[in-house]
């Protein structure tokens, strides 16, 4: 608990995008240690759920310095294209043990290669689809298809199905929800949504026609994208509610204002209860204890990836198992939609009446 305590004032004190930061030296090899390499977008628009995650981070840096984990903190800046040089920089040039990747993923056939390539645990910390198909990644974050069925069975619990907007900054993280999202509706045989593309600048304009008819809106992709938009719908009174990525942070959140009534999104159960951080920030720490377990003292990073794969891990977020047919760890039954109330997330009341 009292880590979790730090992890909170921590992020609390991190709530805004922090200064950028340049990538960590990582010093001549130690025997015994483990070097993990960290991308992560530490500047540019996807730089809050970045910081939060390096801020994390290094929270269990600092509790655990006599213990064999070393991380270097890279700066990808929002350049997607950087993720697979970086990737390759790490196994090649720094001789990483293994990767947490903290960034959106285009999980494709090119990218299960890079790991492929790389061979050696690589950790995502946000959701894709489940990467059972690559020997060394791992997801810690609940997959697109988990997602989107929690999603649904949310807007239908609460009488919210219909009309319904569908938005999309069709960035990685976008187009994979969006994707999800949409075979969900055809899977149970709903009628798809109006879709709507917006970027950070025109989305208000672009969703007013629709929201001023709908009961719910799916905003998919970075909730920074929607921050104006929603302040400027809910200061002309129009708040149908509005569902915003897994991929939030708590000072996004905060930042919505006015529109904070109007919003909800997916997050760890536990850390609700105990008025913690950002579920991502909190899987971001628990990325280097589930590291460290599996270290168990010493080994390489086969041993490792057969480690992580056979095992289960009890974190902040979630309790995490794997399996050699599923490397999507995160319980679901660990999910529950949350509010922002009081400067806090909290779960949002199953009978609570829709907007």
């Amino acid at each position: 608990m009292r880590a979790l305590a730090l992890l909170v004032a921590l992020c609390c004190a991190c709530a805004s995008p922090g200064p950028v930061v340049e990538a960590t030296p990582v010093p001549t090899r130690e025997p015994g240690t483990f070097d993990v390499t960290v991308l992560l977008d530490l500047s540019g628009a996807r730089s809050a759920i970045g910081n939060a995650q390096r801020a994390a981070m290094q929270l269990w840096l600092d509790q655990n310095p006599s213990r064999q984990i070393r991380a270097k903190f890279v700066d990808l800046a929002g350049t997607d294209a950087r993720l697979l040089i970086e990737l390759r920089r790490a196994a090649v040039d720094d001789r990483a043990d293994a990767v947490v990747i903290g960034v959106p993923v285009e999980y494709d056939d090119t990218f299960v290669r890079g790991v492929a390539a790389a061979s050696l645990p690589v950790l995502l910390t946000l959701p894709a689809p489940d990467p059972s198909d690559s020997r060394w990644a791992f997801g810690l974050a609940p997959t697109y298809a988990d997602l989107a069925r929690l999603e649904l069975d949310d807007v239908i619990a609460r009488g919210l199905i219909a009309p319904t907007l569908l938005v999309s900054d069709e960035s990685a993280l976008s187009i994979g929800e969006r994707i999800a999202l949409g075979r969900e509706f055809d899977r149970r045989g709903l009628v798809r949504p109006t879709i709507v593309s917006v970027t950070a600048q025109d989305a208000a304009q672009r969703m007013r026609p629709g929201a001023g008819v709908a009961r719910s809106m799916l905003l998919t992709g970075a909730t920074s994208t929607y921050l104006d938009a929603a302040r400027s719908l809910a200061s002309a009174g129009i708040t149908p509610r509005a569902y915003v990525s897994y991929v939030s942070d708590n000072g996004e959140i905060s930042s919505l204002r006015d529109a904070q009534p109007m919003v909800t999104w997916p997050g760890s159960r536990k850390l609700a209860r105990a008025g913690a951080p950002s579920t991502v920030a909190a899987t971001a720490y628990d990325a280097l204890a589930i590291i460290e377990a599996a270290v168990a003292g010493g080994a390489d990073a086969a041993t490792v990836r057969e480690r992580i794969e056979g095992g289960t891990f009890v974190g902040m977020a979630s309790t995490y198992a794997f399996a050699r047919t599923r490397h999507a760890g995160f319980a679901v039954k660990d999910l529950a939609y949350l509010r922002w109330v009081a400067g806090r997330a909290i779960i949002a009341p199953a009978q609570e009446p829709s907007n």
